[in-house]
C-alpha cells in the first residue's frame, strides 16, 4: 500500500460520494482556515488502484480527522478486505511519523455503519498501535421503529408528549437567513443557559448550508411565538443528524422538546431515512446524564463514538 498526497480535486474525483458529508471535499475546504494545512491522502495498492482515502487537518501538533466536525474517518472504494485496512493504517502511521506528528481520528457512530465500515477502521487503528482516548455517548433512533414510538417511550416521556400534544403547538420547516437566524437565536439562548458551547456562528451556519451541506431548519411556535427550534444536517443518504436544538426556558413546562423530538422523527421517517442521529450526550467522553436520560426516554439507542490516537 502506498500513500499519495493529492489535490482536493483529485480526492473528489476518487471519492465523489463520500460516506458522510464531513468527509467531503466541500466541507473540508470550507473549514480549511481552521487549521494550518489540509492533507488529502489516497491509498493505492501495488497495482496503482485506489483503495482508501482520508482527509487530515494539521492542527495543534496533530493530524486530525476531522479537524472541524463531529467525526471523520477513512473512505473506502467499495468493500475492502481486512488486510487492506491494516496495511493502509500502517502506512498512515508511517506517513505521520515522517512528519513528526501523531494522528487523531474520530470514528463515526454505528448509525453510519451501512455507509462506512466502522469496525474495520477501529480494529485496523488499534492493531497498528492506536489507543482509544475516550468514547462519547452517541444516541440515534432507528426510524423503522417509529410506528411503535409511543410503546418505546419511558412513562414520564409518554406523559410529557401527551401534555405537549394537547397544546396548539405549530411545527414549521423553513429556509432563508431570517428563518435560520430565529432558529439560531433560540439554540444559542438555550445553550448559553446550560453552559453548552455553540461552535458555529450564524454566518458559519449559512456558509455551510450554501456551500457544503444540505440542511433542514425547524421551529415550534405557540400562538405565533417561537418556543423551540432545531437544525438538522442530511449527513448521508440514509441518516439525518441533529446538529443543534433547544427551547426557550419560559415555555419549558409545556414540554416543547418532547413535541419537537416526536415531530422530527415523524418527518424523517416519512422522508424515507433509516436513522436519526441525535448526536453525542457527552464531551470528551464525560456524559451529560440528564441529556442521556432524555434521549433514552425517547427510545434512542446509545452507541460509542471512539476517538483514537495513532
Amino acid at each position: 500500500m502506498q500513500i499519495i498526497r493529492c489535490t482536493p480535486q483529485e480526492y473528489k474525483d476518487a471519492f465523489p460520494t463520500p460516506s458522510h458529508v464531513f468527509n467531503s471535499v466541500e466541507f473540508n475546504e470550507l473549514n480549511r482556515h481552521k487549521c494550518e494545512d489540509v492533507h488529502y491522502l489516497l491509498f493505492k495498492d501495488d497495482k496503482g488502484k485506489v483503495r482508501f482515502g482520508i482527509i487530515l487537518g494539521q492542527k495543534d501538533g496533530l493530524l486530525k480527522s476531522p479537524f472541524s466536525a463531529p467525526f471523520g474517518g477513512m473512505e473506502a472504494r467499495g468493500c475492502q478486505r481486512v488486510d487492506y485496512y491494516v496495511d493502509a493504517v500502517g502506512e498512515l502511521r508511517r506517513y505521520a511519523l515522517g512528519l513528526g506528528k501523531k494522528i487523531r481520528v474520530i470514528i463515526p457512530p454505528s448509525a453510519y455503519a451501512s455507509n462506512s465500515n466502522i469496525e474495520k477502521q477501529i480494529n485496523a487503528l488499534l492493531t497498528n498501535g492506536g489507543n482509544i482516548e475516550y468514547s462519547d455517548y452517541n444516541y440515534s433512533y432507528t426510524l423503522d421503529d417509529f410506528q411503535a414510538f409511543n410503546d418505546n417511550l419511558w412513562p414520564n416521556a409518554r406523559r410529557n408528549l401527551k401534555a405537549s400534544m394537547r397544546l396548539p403547538f405549530e411545527f414549521v420547516k423553513g429556509e432563508g437567513r431570517e428563518f435560520v437566524a430565529d432558529v439560531y437565536r433560540v439554540v444559542k439562548l438555550n445553550h448559553d443557559e446550560h453552559g453548552y458551547p455553540v461552535h458555529m456562528s450564524l454566518d458559519d451556519v449559512m456558509d455551510t448550508v450554501e456551500m457544503a451541506c444540505m440542511a433542514d431548519f425547524f421551529q415550534v411556535k405557540l400562538d405565533g411565538e417561537l418556543v423551540a427550534s432545531a437544525m438538522i444536517y442530511l449527513t448521508s443518504s440514509s441518516v439525518a443528524q441533529l446538529i443543534y436544538w433547544g427551547d426557550d426556558a419560559r415555555f419549558r413546562d409545556m414540554r416543547p422538546m418532547n413535541f419537537l423530538a416526536y415531530k422530527l422523527l415523524e418527518y424523517y421517517h416519512k422522508a424515507g431515512f433509516g436513522s436519526f442521529d441525535f448526536g453525542p450526550s457527552s464531551s470528551d467522553g464525560i456524559p451529560s446524564l440528564g441529556l442521556c436520560n432524555f434521549k433514552e426516554s425517547l427510545g434512542c439507542h446509545m452507541t460509542p463514538k471512539f476517538t483514537i490516537e495513532l
